[in-house]
């Protein structure tokens, strides 16, 4: 029997030999981590040299181990291997206590990797639960122990785990959760990051509070148990309040540093934001305050008139004010929901002691956010707060000089400066003019501006177009028609000169127009950057700059990585554009923008509201700066009667550019060869040859006929091929 046995154990032993051997030959060569470097993060600065942040792969800082306090690695023994100092890589003794403790509660409870284990996991291993994971796993940690000083694997490690809030290694996590460094680490702190590493969302500080206390005392314990605290220090320890780094990384560019780190990836790959690299980009920081400001007061007063409730930035203040409501269902009121589990498209929401699930109608939401909600009998519906985006370039570049995505980046990192696709309105109506102009319009030409219907193939129906409150109208010049923002005529104007050049003129400036008539009033979908960057086309009189967010990258051995080269070209005429320009002036000296003329500054631009006031706009520029701004839900619902881009956006554009436009000086749009100025008895640019002629006793009735009889003629400068 005896012999029975031992042959079966040898056969098990011989087996197991055998895996260890056939695994053992395709793991990876350990030795490789000898000369080891971590991705560590890439230092952004704005374009006055000031520091911003960084972006990463894995925002790290590396910290050689001689630079780790004493108690902040004995914290992380205690809390994941309390016999790292004197196993090989593998601790039997905890795998049985594991084994014994899984066994008796019938599930797994503990774990018993090794410090080594999970550092050969995270740098050559999927996280699957296989054993033949587990196996190899455990091969490479005793290869790892063999090759390397236990101060070298805990170097590694300290270095490379996550730990919550995009913090890669010790240094960046002290920095996120604490704001300083690890050098200044308490022993109540280094427990706190030292029980982050089992699951750093579910124990993250900031969204629960009550568990990571419980965690950090855990680890403590294990300090004291451990002799690495004695009895007092144990006391005073686990009595100190836990306290967190309440400043925000970026104060401003938040935004901006997302949308930097997909430019990165897309033009230059993962080697950017993993080298240490220096990235100095076009961001102004005063102007991120300017736009983050204008953009704040204008949601919080458009939230004001319309009795429009908005939760307060700071996380803490939300989280106060959801402890202190009062819970009554049956009064149809606005409450404050915590979201405690988001499973695919539905969330589950806490309503104190209340528990819900609901499909998600499309917002960005993550475990521990905060949302308002209205309750409809059982059920509860989320309110989404009002939001915005404000995006401005360089004319002459089209380098991105702010970008705000939102009213707060700690509410939501949605940026809807890029990333929100929303109909326009008759911001878009300035490619159905040029379009005109290049048929050969002029701005005096005048247009059919009654009420008409049309087949839309989109909807397949007749559509009637309607303007702004109902307004009637006969006839009127293409300069009235679009500084008063008329519909009827700009939908009239489409169906005269066809779809084709308007499409074309779209293409050039990267627009999605479709031929639709509705497309006129802005039917199409757009981000504010994609559409500010369309006008930006137009105040550089028909040269079109590739919006960019980079100046220069310095490598880390202080070359010069990449230089940019701005990347512009003529995409439509001088001369036609000019004259648009001029029409588009004309919208803030007698137009639906006249509040910007008390701007003391050459202007120009257009305001844009979709239907039943869902989305409000402006984008305008001066000869040398150019702004977009967007306002509305981020599920798509009115803001309000009468909230119009004039009375939405425009106040927030106006307030940013009042400090913006005066960073330059004083310059009228340049004039243009070949474009000339009639007054009668308002000053307007034609084309040459194009022009309307009166005289100062013309009655502006004659004026509009002469211009009628005289204004269409062909300039001759029309592409049907737009240009890459």
């Amino acid at each position: 029997m005896i012999r029975i046995l031992l042959r079966v154990f040898g056969l098990i032993a011989l087996i197991l030999a055998g895996g260890v051997f056939y695994l053992s030959r395709s793991l990876p060569d350990v030795r490789e981590l000898k000369n080891w470097q971590p991705p560590v993060a890439s230092a952004v600065f704005d374009a006055k040299g000031r520091p911003i942040g960084d972006v990463a792969i894995q925002r790290r800082y590396f910290l050689p181990i001689e630079k780790v306090p004493k108690h902040v690695k004995q914290a992380f023994i205690s809390a994941e291997d309390k016999n790292f100092y004197r196993h090989f890589g593998i601790d039997f003794l905890a795998v049985a206590r594991a084994s014994f403790v899984n066994l008796r509660e019938g599930r797994v409870v503990q774990g018993a990797s090794t410090i080594t284990q999970q550092l050969a996991r995270n740098l050559f291993l999927t996280p699957d639960r296989s054993w033949k994971r587990k196996l190899r796993e455990a091969i490479l940690a005793i290869k790892i122990e063999r090759h390397f000083s236990k101060e070298k694997i805990l170097e590694m490690y300290l270095n490379y785990i996550y730990l919550g809030q995009g913090a890669y290694g010790i240094e960046a996590a002290s920095r996120v959760y604490f704001g300083k460094s690890v050098k200044d680490l308490t022993i109540d702190e280094a427990a706190i990051l030292a029980g982050l590493p089992k699951a750093p969302t579910r124990y993250n500080p900031y969204r629960n509070p009550e568990l990571i206390k419980a965690r950090r005392d855990y680890v403590l314990r294990r300090m004291h148990e451990d002799g690495f605290l004695t009895a007092q220090e144990l006391e005073e320890a686990i009595k100190k309040p836990i306290v967190l780094n309440r400043q925000k990384r970026n104060t401003s560019a938040d935004y901006f540093l997302d949308y930097l780190k997909d430019y990165i990836l897309d033009n230059f790959g993962e080697q950017v934001l993993a080298g240490g690299y220096k990235i100095y980009t076009t961001i102004d920081l005063e102007l991120q305050e300017v736009a983050i400001r204008a953009l704040k007061n204008g949601i919080q007063s458009v939230a004001k008139q319309n009795k429009i409730s908005i939760l307060p930035e700071e996380r803490d203040k939300v989280a106060s004010l959801y402890e202190e409501q009062k819970i009554d269902l049956s009064k149809r009121r606005i409450y404050i929901a915590k979201v405690s589990k988001v499973n695919g498209n539905y969330i589950n929401l806490e309503l104190k002691d209340l528990s819900f699930e609901i499909k998600n109608p499309g917002l960005y939401l993550e475990r521990g956010d905060f949302v308002m909600v209205l309750p409809k009998g059982k059920r509860l519906e989320i309110v989404p707060d009002l939001q915005g985006a404000i995006v401005s370039l360089d004319v002459k570049t089209g380098a991105i000089l702010a970008m705000v995505g939102g009213y707060s980046y700690e509410r939501s990192a949605f940026n809807r400066a890029v990333d929100a696709k929303r109909q326009p309105g008759s911001a878009i109506k300035p490619v159905i003019y040029m379009a005109a102009l290049l048929k050969g319009y002029t701005q005096a030409s005048i247009i059919d501006a009654s009420s008409r219907s049309f087949y839309d193939p989109s909807t397949k129906k007749e559509w009637t177009p309607s303007n702004y409150d109902g307004a009637e109208y006969s006839s009127m010049s293409l300069r009235t028609a679009l500084a008063k923002s008329v519909n009827t005529a700009s939908v009239n104007l489409l169906s005269e000169i066809g779809f084709e050049v308007a499409i074309d003129v779209a293409r050039v400036l990267d627009l999605p127009l479709k031929p639709y008539y509705s497309a006129a009033l802005g039917s199409i979908e757009v981000t504010p950057l994609e559409l500010t960057s369309a006008y930006q086309t137009f105040a550089n009189l028909g040269i079109r700059c590739r919006p960019y967010p980079i100046s220069k990258i310095i490598a880390p051995d202080g070359s010069i990585f990449y230089s940019h080269k701005p990347d512009c070209k003529r995409v439509l005429p001088e001369r036609e554009t000019r004259v648009l320009v001029d029409m588009l002036r004309a919208v803030v000296t007698e137009g639906t923008a006249y509040s910007a003329s008390s701007i003391d500054r050459f202007l120009a631009g257009k305001t844009g509201t979709t239907n039943d006031f869902t989305d409000a706009w402006f984008v305008g520029f001066s000869p040398q700066i150019v702004t977009g701004v967007w306002i509305g839900f981020d599920l798509k619902r009115s803001m309000g009667k009468g909230m119009a881009g004039s009375r939405v956006a425009l106040p927030v554009w106006m307030d940013f550019m009042s400090v913006a436009a005066f960073l330059y000086p004083k310059e009228d749009f340049p004039a243009v060869p070949g474009v000339v100025e009639v007054s009668c008895p308002k000053k307007m640019l034609f084309v040459e040859g194009t022009e309307i002629r009166c005289s100062s006793e013309s009655s502006e009735e004659e004026q509009k006929d002469l211009g009628e009889l005289e204004g269409i003629v062909d300039p001759k400068f029309y592409k049907s091929e737009p240009s890459n």
